[in-house]
């Protein structure tokens, strides 16, 4: 056991807590108008990181940053490696099952079923709280909540309907399921993988499918054609679509955490601060210099998942890292303590404006929100923001935390 595995990493937590702020924030850009485009996501085929596009990766390196801190606990708690892989294939059900109701949420709800999007959105997070709680007992009382909850969603899987007619189907997964797919691959290398180059290895591959299968930028001899663009049925195309990978960039990014923590952090970990720093800012700039060599032939794009996006970002998450890491060691992140239940009720967080906006939209509606001046409107967002995270410590408070 590596003993800088043995305790909490608080950077972490405060990488995580920030950056679902700023999830909150950029997810509520919708609810106003004229937010300055450079914060915005780039549009398809846009060659732009906008401040919106840094925050999704941002969450995936935090969640591969902390999946060798989560399994080291595990085995210190005495589990098994039966148990353990029992707790990712569990936790990555439930991630994924929330974004498919999230994205039929969000595809929308034809009312002449009966119900609407609202009541539909209500029902669905109070399944959710009712399912993933993390209860400290098991009583009689417990399990038929559970039940309650469980029975809410096979409601709402057989009955909702899409304004076109369709019935419940995953679309894109949602954030919550590509995190949930990711983390299934990462977290079952990194536990039935013992060796940190067999994880190197598996990163390498990862990078080689994120370069041959995104799709190349026009200006490039390629003409916007993935380097391996092969045609029809083929073996690649069908491996990397029944593991839901894609073009690796959400695995990749993933990985990445994880090999900065089982690897990086491993041979710094005794090191002073001043080394440590200069050992992260040179990776961050090794990450900076691998996205511009890669701009050469893929835009910076999100939505497409290019080397470019996934570099740029991990260069600055390393730079916000290593600040945090120092606030923490010289004990000035209490500071910042007012963010500690976005880093430590994550998913409790990014559940609480689905409460929210259907109760606004039943109740006062949102044309005073698009009413709000331009400026106004991004403090507006950031309130919201901050809003989020008071009731995610309130609920905390009284004992109510999604845990998978």
């Amino acid at each position: 056991m590596n003993t800088y595995l043995e305790k909490r990493n608080y950077a972490i937590d405060l990488l995580r807590a920030l950056t679902m702020a700023m999830m909150l924030m950029v997810n509520d850009f919708w609810s106003v108008d004229d937010i300055p485009h450079w914060m915005e996501h780039a549009a398809w085929g846009e060659d732009m990181l906008g401040f919106s596009d840094i925050v999704f990766p941002s969450f995936l390196f935090c969640v591969g940053l902390s999946i060798p801190y989560a399994i080291a606990a595990m085995r210190r708690k005495g589990k098994t490696d039966g148990d353990v892989i029992r707790h990712i294939l569990e936790r990555s059900f439930a991630l994924i099952l929330m974004g498919a109701f999230i994205c039929n949420y969000e595809a929308g709800i034809d009312p002449t079923i009966g119900y609407d999007s609202n009541f539909y959105c209500l029902l669905m997070t109070l399944a959710f709280f009712l399912v993933f709680t993390y209860y400290k007992s098991q009583s009689p009382m417990i399990r038929w909540l559970k039940i309650a909850g469980w029975a809410i969603l096979l409601f709402l899987l057989i009955t909702s309907r899409s304004p076109e007619g369709n019935t419940f189907y995953p679309y894109w997964w949602g954030i919550l399921g590509l995190i949930g797919w990711a983390y299934l691959f990462c977290a079952l290398v990194f536990a039935l993988v013992r060796k940190v180059s067999t994880i190197v290895i598996v990163w390498i591959l990862l990078f080689a499918v994120c370069l041959c299968c995104s799709e190349t930028a026009s200006y490039s001899f390629l003409q916007g054609s993935p380097i391996l663009a092969l045609e029809g049925d083929n073996i690649v195309d069908l491996t990397l679509s029944t593991l839901h990978i894609g073009n690796a960039s959400s695995h990749l990014l993933v990985m990445s955490g994880v090999l900065f923590s089982a690897l990086i952090l491993r041979k710094i970990e005794d090191k002073n601060m001043k080394s440590k720093t200069l050992t992260i800012l040179g990776l961050a700039l090794l990450c900076y210099v691998i996205g511009a060599a890669s701009h050469q032939l893929f835009i910076t794009s999100k939505l497409i998942g290019t080397l470019p996006w996934i570099f740029y970002t991990l260069a600055i998450d390393l730079i916000l890292y290593i600040s945090f890491d120092w606030l923490v060691k010289t004990d000035k992140s209490k500071y910042l303590s007012f963010l500690n239940p976005a880093g430590t009720a994550t998913l409790t967080c990014y559940m609480v404006p689905y409460v929210l906006y259907p109760l606004i939209s039943m109740t006062i509606g949102w044309s005073w929100s698009h009413a709000i001046p331009d400026a106004l409107g991004i403090v507006k967002c950031l309130c919201f923001s901050g809003l989020c995270i008071a009731i995610t410590w309130a609920l905390g408070k009284a004992g109510i935390k999604l845990k998978v």
